[in-house]
C-alpha cells in the first residue's frame, strides 16, 4: 500500500498526470490522459498550466496532438515527490506527529498556520490511511501508536522519499549532530563487520534520529526484542559524541539501553546484514527461524524455476533479503511505501518483455503466501516478486533458457550480412532458449516455401507474407531492430 490517498485530489491527480508523461517519454493524447485520470479537459488543461506554473523541473508542453514532460536540469522523478511531501499540508501534520510538540489540534494549527477546520480533516484523513498500515492516531494527545517496528518503519520511509538527491532533509538536526550519528553508525558496521552500502549506512542514520524522537516521547522499542549479545556497541569515544546530540536534541541521557533501541533495526533482527548476526538469529530468535525456514521453500521454488542455478550459500543469501523487507511487519500487515511506486513501476517495466516470467514467479508466490498464511496482502507479493527477480543478475535469461529450443526463420530481401547484423542484435537483446535461421534453401514456388517455413517455431520478416495457416507466429519488422520489434520478439520467445 501507500499514502496517497492522504494526499489532496487534485494534488493527486497532478502527481500522477507527470508520473505518466514522465514514463512515456513520446507523449500521449489527451484522451488517453482523460482516461488515466479521470477528470475532465478543463480539469486536464487547468492541471497542466498550474504544473507548469509551479514546478520549476517539470515542463509539459502539446505537440502534434500529444502532451509530453520536459524535464529541467539534472534531476530524477524523485524530485517530484520529495517536492509533493514537503509542500502537502497534509504530511506536514503527519510529520509533526513524530515530533508530539502539539498536545491538542489547535496548537498543531497554529504551528502549521492552518485553520483548526482543515487540521482536523486532514487529521482523520491521516488516521484512515494509518489505520490500514496498523498505526494508530490518538488525539489527547496527538500521538500515534501501534507496532512500534511499523511506525518507526514509516518515518524512516517518509524521510527517505523526501530526500532529494544526497542532502541532510531531518528536521531540527544541525550538520556537526548529524555527523556524530553517522560516525556512531560507522563504527557500528566496522566492529560488527557488517555489510557496507550507502544506503544501508543512511537507513541507520535515519532510524536513529526516528527512534530518538519515539524514545524522547516514551515509545520505546519492547525490550524483550531486543537482543544483548552478539553485536557490539561502539567505543565510548564515539558513544560520547552521539551522547551530547541524544542530550542536546532530545533531552536524552543516552544508556546502552537507549543505543540498542536506536539500533532496533539490527538488535531486532529486523535487518541482518552479516553471516554471524544470521546464525545468532537462527539460534535463539524462535520467530526468525521459523520464518527463515518458511521463507526457504519460497527460495528452493525459485531456485528450480531457474534451473537450480544457485548453490546453497545464495539460497541463504537470497533469503536473508527477503527476511530483511518482511520480518518486521506483522504476517498479516501491510507492506508500505509513502507516495513513490518504484518496485511495482519496475515489475510493469519488466512484464512488457518477460511477462511470462513474471507470471511464473508470480504464481510460486501466491502458492507460498496462501500456503503458510502470512503476508498475502498484494504489495507484500509485489515485493517478493521484485527481491526474488532482482536477488540474481541473470534471472530473466535463466527463467528464459529454461523453456525449448526454438527456432526462428529470418527471411527478409535484405542482403546477407544485413541479415547477420540484425539477428546479432537480437540474440544479444531477446532472452530465451532459441536459434535463429536464415532462409538458405532452394525451393520451387510459393508452396514450397511455406512448407519450409513450417519447419520453424516463428517467422521474422521484413515482407509480406501472405498463405501461411493463422496461427502460426509472424513478426513483420522493420529492416533494422526497434524497440517494438524487441518488444514483440521477447514477448513471442515468451509464450512459445
Amino acid at each position: 500500500m501507500d499514502f496517497r490517498e492522504i494526499l489532496g485530489t487534485s494534488n493527486r491527480r497532478r502527481l500522477s498526470l507527470i508520473e505518466l508523461l514522465y514514463y512515456k517519454k513520446e507523449g500521449l493524447p489527451s484522451d488517453q490522459l482523460l482516461n488515466e485520470l479521470d477528470c475532465s479537459l478543463p480539469i486536464l488543461l487547468n492541471d497542466v498550466k498550474l504544473v507548469n506554473e509551479q514546478q520549476d523541473s517539470f515542463f509539459i508542453e502539446k505537440y502534434k496532438g500529444l502532451y509530453r514532460l520536459t524535464i529541467i536540469g539534472r534531476v530524477s522523478i524523485g524530485k517530484l515527490y520529495a517536492e509533493t511531501l514537503i509542500n502537502s499540508p497534509e504530511f506536514q501534520i503527519i510529520e509533526q506527529l513524530l515530533y508530539e510538540e502539539c498536545d491538542n489540534i489547535t496548537s498543531l494549527a497554529e504551528r502549521l498556520f492552518l485553520s483548526v477546520s482543515n487540521t482536523q480533516r486532514y487529521l482523520k484523513k491521516a488516521e484512515s490511511a494509518l489505520a490500514k498500515a496498523g498505526i494508530r492516531l490518538h488525539y489527547r494527545p496527538l500521538r500515534l501508536e501501534g507496532k512500534e517496528s511499523v511506525i518507526r518503519h514509516f518515518f524512516y520511509r517518509y524521510y527517505i522519499e523526501k530526500q532529494n538527491a544526497f542532502e541532510n532533509v531531518l528536521p531540527m538536526l544541525k550538520d556537526y549532530q548529524f555527523e556524530t550519528i553517522e560516525k556512531f553508525i560507522v563504527e557500528f558496521i566496522n566492529i560488527n563487520k557488517l555489510y557496507k552500502k550507502y544506503i544501508f549506512q543512511k537507513r541507520l542514520i535515519y532510524n536513529i534520529y526516528v527512534s530518538l524522537w519515539r524514545i524522547k516521547n516514551g515509545h520505546e522499542y519492547p525490550k524483550e526484542e531486543l537482543r544483548t549479545n552478539a553485536l557490539e556497541l561502539p567505543s565510548k569515544e564515539v558513544c560520547n559524541g552521539l551522547s551530547s546530540t541524544a542530550s542536546e536534541l532530545f533531552r536524552l541521557h543516552l544508556t546502552d539501553d537507549i543505543m540498542r533501541d536506536c539500533l532496533w533495526l539490527q538488535f531486532s533482527d529486523c535487518v541482518i546484514f552479516s553471516n554471524e548476526h544470521r546464525n545468532n538469529a537462527l539460534q535463539d530468535n524462535p520467530r526468525y527461524r521459523k520464518l527463515f525456514n518458511q521463507h526457504m521453500e519460497l527460495v528452493e521454488r525459485y531456485n528450480g524455476l531457474i534451473g537450480e542455478a544457485m548453490g546453497t550459500q545464495q539460497l541463504i543469501d537470497l533469503n536473508t533479503v527477503l527476511m530483511n523487507d518482511c520480518y518486521m511487519y506483522e504476517p498479516d500487515g501491510e507492506f508500505f511505501a509513502i507516495i513513490r511506486r518504484s518496485r511495482q513501476r519496475f515489475i510493469a517495466v519488466v512484464s512488457i518483455m518477460h511477462k511470462h516470467a513474471v507470471e511464473q514467479i508470480d504464481k510460486i508466490v501466491r502458492e507460498f503466501v496462501h500456503q503458510h498464511q502470512i503476508y498475502q496482502s498484494e504489495d507484500f507479493i509485489m515485493n517478493y516478486i521484485y527481491l526474488l527477480l532482482t536477488g540474481d543478475v541473470d534471472s530473466l535469461e535463466l527463467l528464459a533458457k529454461r523453456k525449448r529450443n526454438l527456432r526462428l526463420l529470418l527471411l527478409s530481401d535484405l542482403t546477407p550480412t544485413e541479415e547477420e547484423f540484425i539477428a546479432k542484435h537480437i540474440k544479444g537483446i531477446v532472452y530465451g532458449n532459441y536459434e535463429i535461421f536464415f532462409f538458405e534453401s532452394v525451393v520451387d514456388g510459393n508452396d514450397g516455401m511455406y512448407t519450409e517455413m513450417l519447419n520453424y517455431d516463428a517467422l521474422l520478416t521484413t515482407g509480406s507474407v501472405e498463405g501461411l495457416p493463422d496461427d502460426f507466429p509472424v513478426i513483420m519488422m522493420d529492416p533494422y531492430v526497434t524497440p517494438d520489434s524487441i518488444i514483440q520478439i521477447q514477448n513471442l520467445v515468451n509464450e512459445l
